[in-house]
């Protein structure tokens, strides 16, 4: 009886020990930004990750090359995915996904209300959910249990002051927006809008059009309005910083001199430095593709261990002008 007793004291303790050996292993492997302990092994974290178009962005495509890798790097089981822009593909792959069981799905939405009825059926599914970049239409909030990205409101608002300033405050300038009816569309034509409207009331749009975020696009747009309205073009506002680079191309080939037009955009690329160092471009706004993709991984893993992250965490994006470039590393993309 005795011995008994015995043997399953030491089956129990074996146990316990055992336990708790799993839990210093885990708790020893928990990165530092974690905030609290893991719940099981990061290798058996399953997160899936569906990117706008990162084939026909630069930016994205850092974005989605950076998940990639910092998710190697974890040790978790992460994929992503490209729905080419196109919302139905993207509604797919989050029904994949929660067919799947994932822990958390990261959303870079391709459109603002189109997948409401995805994230709902994943949150009914008990998946959370998390929007990256880009949030989701007012009427899915509900249903997403944080956002990560830019402010990009603050960035409209910094582009229009930019702008403002360089045209000192009077002038006709252009305007080349994204995709319409995307949500970042949305926040970098009215909040750039509402400071233009507020603080430059002498700053004229003569017009606005679509290029669909490609930098193609942006120059055959460019090149439209330069032919209709020529020299009275002042200043161009672009969305971002790959259409920039599409309208400063439409420029040089007019036979326009750097700062003839000032060009104004958000979210800075590579060559988009290199123009505000020689004088084509006049301002942008860091905005750190790796950054984005990191913050919307340690934000889903948090999710996935079960520790409360904010509803909303965005990665800082200052304003980059001639003055203070080069305190700034060239971006990547």
């Amino acid at each position: 009886m005795n011995r008994i007793k015995t043997t399953s004291v030491i089956s129990i303790a074996g146990l316990l020990c055992a336990g708790l050996l799993t839990s210093a292993v885990q708790a020893a492997n928990a990165p530092e930004w974690l905030g609290g302990k893991l719940t099981k092994p990061l290798s058996e974290t399953r997160i899936g990750i569906t990117v706008l178009y990162p084939g026909s962005n630069a930016y994205q495509a850092k974005y989605a090359e950076t998940a990639v890798s910092y998710a190697k790097e974890l040790g978790i089981d992460a994929t992503v995915m490209d729905p080419q822009g196109d919302p139905a593909v993207q509604f797919n792959q989050i029904e994949d996904m929660v067919s799947q069981n994932l822990d958390v799905i990261v959303l870079w939405p391709t459109s603002q209300n189109a997948l409401i009825p995805a994230v709902r059926q994943a949150a009914r599914a008990g998946i959370p959910v998390i929007t990256s970049n880009s949030p989701i239409g007012e009427a899915g909030r509900r249903y997403i249990k944080a956002h990560t990205g830019p402010d990009d409101c603050a960035q409209a608002e910094q582009a229009a002051e930019m702008l403002g300033d360089s045209l000192n405050g009077k002038g006709n300038i252009v305007v080349v927006e994204g995709t319409p009816g995307y949500s970042v569309s949305i926040l970098r034509k009215n909040c750039f809008l509402d400071k233009i409207e507020d603080a430059y009331p002498n700053v004229n749009i003569l017009a606005s059009q679509s290029a669909d975020w490609n930098r193609e696009k942006a120059q055959t747009v460019m090149e439209t309005f330069l032919t209709k309205f020529g020299n009275d073009i002042d200043g161009v506002y672009a969305f971002d910083d790959g259409m920039g680079l599409g309208v400063i191309s439409a420029l040089q080939a007019k036979g326009k001199k750097p700062g003839d037009v000032k060009v104004v955009t958000c979210n800075l690329f590579g060559e988009g430095w290199d123009a505000i160092k020689t004088g084509w471009e006049t301002g942008s706004n860091k905005q750190s593709a790796e950054d984005d993709a990191i913050l919307a991984i340690q934000t889903a893993v948090k999710i996935a261990h079960g520790i409360d992250v904010p509803t909303l965490a965005q990665i800082e994006t200052p304003k980059i002008q001639a003055n203070n470039v080069n305190q700034f590393e060239r971006p990547s993309w």
